[in-house]
């Protein structure tokens, strides 16, 4: 592993000493990596996602695709499988966007579509993408050393995704909506129509809207519970399903 960090290091250091009295060289080089990186320009090799801050079905992944060497005038095609993870393609995942590289580029978005599917909401899916040498591209090197010589793949992207909570959302206030859960999260945006998305940003949901969610949803369970004890059709979902009590009460 050393060797191919430390020969892909080499590759990309000639890559950039490079100039126009050199272009020989420089087209020589059809390389290909997956190139996804966080503001601060680290390179990662996975991301994880949820669709619990979205009331969408369907979620796009763009996965970046790097080629070294100059671009060319027609398509080529690229080597993407997936090769690992529990997710079933047709069913949790679409892969949406054509494997080429366009004609003049060295670089393509690809698309992964995941769709929001019940299990998600008890247990995680995930894909790994895989980049393999072709005929059009090789693999010049499978890991970048990033600081403290720690190495990250760049042949491999690994996606997780769910619909789960793992911690209370930014702008959730226990004064008002009580110990954090999804059922209660899921009944807030579901009968006030609130936008999932404003939970996640501290002050996103500011203390009048927060008196607001509180009022409305009293009254609202507060008639969940004269159906129930009438023998009517009620939404369950206002209850504790341990202890069927009431989410919300005065």
């Amino acid at each position: 592993m050393i060797k191919r960090v430390y020969w892909g290091m080499m590759l990309l250091l000639g890559l950039a000493g490079c100039n126009e009295e050199e272009p020989a060289a420089f087209d020589e080089v059809k390389g290909i990596y997956f190139n996804n990186r966080l503001i601060n320009n680290t390179i990662v090799d996975s991301t994880n996602v949820t669709f619990v801050y979205t009331s969408a079905n369907t979620m796009n992944v763009t996965v970046k695709v790097q080629a070294l060497g100059r671009p060319v005038s027609y398509a080529r095609p690229i080597d993407i499988r997936v090769t690992g993870g529990n997710a079933i393609e047709g069913t949790d995942y679409e892969l949406i966007t054509a494997a080429e590289m366009p004609a003049e580029a060295v670089n393509l978005d690809y698309n992964v579509q995941l769709n929001r599917t019940a299990i998600l909401k008890q247990e995680d899916r995930e894909l790994v993408l895989e980049l393999r040498a072709n005929e059009h591209f090789i693999l010049p090197f499978e890991y970048q050393v990033q600081s403290g010589n720690d190495t990250t793949t760049v042949v491999r992207y690994r996606i997780v995704f769910s619909d789960r909570f793992t911690v209370a959302p930014e702008s959730w206030d226990e004064n008002f909506g009580g110990k954090f859960s999804q059922q209660k999260f899921e009944l807030i945006c579901r009968v006030l129509e609130i936008d999932p998305a404003k939970f996640n940003t501290t002050g996103g949901i500011s203390p009048s809207m927060w008196q607001f969610i509180y009022l409305g949803m009293c009254d609202y369970v507060a008639i969940q519970v004269e159906k129930k004890e009438a023998g009517k059709e009620y939404d369950k979902e206002a209850f504790d399903p341990t202890t069927g009590e009431p989410l919300f009460k005065y």
